[in-house]
C-alpha cells in the first residue's frame, strides 16, 4: 500500500511538473504523441526515455558531425577498435547498459555479472527464444566482441561507439558528398567573408505557436543566409537505405514532412524581418541513398503549403491530448471514430 501511494506521489509530481512549463514540441516528440500517446507519455511526462541509438541513426549523426562540426567529433563518439554487435545484439546491451549505468558506474561489471537480466531483456525482445535452454541463450550474448562492446560503453559516457568500418564508410559519404559542387554551394561548406553569407550547422531553434499552449524546437542541420541573393536555405540530411526514387515514400512514411513544416515556422518567424526585406525561402532534403548517390531535394512552395495544412492538423490533435490529459490512445480511437 505504501509502495502504491509512493508510485501515485511520483505520478503526480511528474505531471505537474510537465505541466508547469511551457513545452516544446520537436518533429519527434509530435510524431510519437500522434503515433502513441502513451508512449508519449512515458518519455517526456513520466520521463521514462529509452536511451537506445538505432545503427542508422548513429550513422547519420556521424555523417553530420564529418561533414558539418568535425571539431566536436571527440565529444559526440568513441571509437571502439572491435566490430560493433549485430543491430539487435546492440539494442539488447545498450538495454543492459542504460538500466544498470549507476551500478556500472562505481563496479567493475561484466556481462557474466547480469545473466539475470541479460535473459529478461531477451524476452522482452523476443530474441533466441527459440533456443531450449537459458544457457544456450547465454552464450549467444556473452562472447568477448560482445564484452569489448559493452566495456566501451562502461567508458564513453554519452558518446555513441563506432567502429572503425562504420567510420570508414562514413568519412566515405563525405567524401562523396563533397564531390558534388552544387551541395558544397548548398551547404556553404567554403564559404567565407567575402560570399556575404552566414552559415549555421546543428542550429538550436524555437518557435512559437500562438494559438497552443505550446511552442515548437528543432536543430536544423544546416542554415545558409545568402545576403547577396537575399536567400534563406533550410537542409536537412537524410541518409537512407533505399534509393533516391524512392525518397517520396520515404517522406511519407517517417513523416519528414512534418519535421520540414516544424523547421520552416521557426525561420520564417525568426527570419520574418528578412522576409520582409525581400529574402526568399528554400528547403531541401539532402539524401544520400544505399548506393552512396547524393541528391538535394528542394521543396515547392506548393508542398510547403499542403505541410503547413496537415502540420496544423496534427497541432490541433496534439492540442486535445494535452489539454485533456488524455493518453491513452492516439486522436481518432480516443474519439471513437474508427469504425470497421
Amino acid at each position: 500500500m505504501i509502495i502504491e501511494e509512493l508510485v501515485q506521489d511520483t505520478v503526480r509530481e511528474l505531471e505537474n511538473e510537465f505541466y508547469s512549463d511551457k513545452f516544446r514540441f520537436s518533429y519527434s516528440s509530435l510524431k510519437k504523441l500522434l503515433f502513441s500517446p502513451v508512449a508519449f507519455y512515458n518519455t517526456y511526462v513520466m520521463k521514462q526515455r529509452d536511451e537506445t541509438k538505432e545503427s542508422h541513426l548513429i550513422i547519420g549523426s556521424l555523417i553530420h558531425c564529418l561533414l558539418l562540426d568535425k571539431e566536436s567529433f571527440d565529444k559526440q563518439f568513441v571509437i571502439s577498435p572491435y566490430k560493433l554487435p549485430t543491430a539487435q545484439i546492440k539494442t539488447l546491451l545498450d538495454k543492459l547498459y542504460y538500466r544498470n549505468k549507476l551500478l556500472l558506474k562505481h563496479n567493475n561489471l561484466k556481462l557474466t555479472d547480469f545473466k539475470d537480466n541479460i535473459l529478461s531483456i531477451l524476452k522482452e525482445m523476443e530474441y533466441f527464444q527459440s533456443l531450449k535452454i537459458d544457457k544456450d541463450r547465454l552464450k549467444k550474448v556473452i562472447t568477448f566482441e560482445n564484452e569489448s562492446y559493452f566495456q566501451y560503453l562502461s567508458a564513453k559516457y554519452k558518446k555513441e561507439v563506432v567502429d572503425y568500418e562504420t567510420l570508414k564508410y562514413c568519412n566515405d559519404s563525405v567524401d562523396i558528398i563533397r564531390s558534388y559542387p552544387e551541395i558544397v554551394e548548398l551547404l556553404g561548406l567554403d564559404d567565407d567573408e567575402l560570399d556575404n553569407s552566414e552559415v549555421f550547422n546543428e542550429y538550436y531553434i524555437e518557435g512559437e505557436l500562438p494559438l497552443f499552449p505550446f511552442g515548437v524546437k528543432g536543430i536544423i542541420d544546416n542554415l545558409k543566409i545568402d545576403h547577396n541573393k537575399k536567400t534563406i536555405t533550410i537542409n536537412d540530411f537524410k541518409t537512407s537505405g533505399k534509393t533516391l526514387k524512392d525518397f517520396k515514400d520515404t517522406v511519407e512514411f517517417y513523416s519528414y514532412w512534418m519535421q520540414a513544416a516544424v523547421y520552416l515556422i521557426m525561420v520564417l518567424q525568426k527570419y520574418a524581418h528578412l522576409i520582409h526585406k525581400g529574402y526568399t525561402y528554400h528547403f531541401n532534403f539532402i539524401v544520400i541513398d544505399k548506393y552512396l548517390n547524393v541528391y538535394a531535394f528542394p521543396v515547392s512552395y506548393e508542398t510547403q503549403i499542403d505541410w503547413f495544412t496537415r502540420l496544423d492538423q496534427s497541432l490541433e490533435i496534439a492540442k486535445y491530448h494535452i489539454e485533456n490529459k488524455r493518453f491513452e490512445l492516439p486522436y481518432e480511437f480516443d474519439i471513437k471514430s474508427v469504425i470497421l
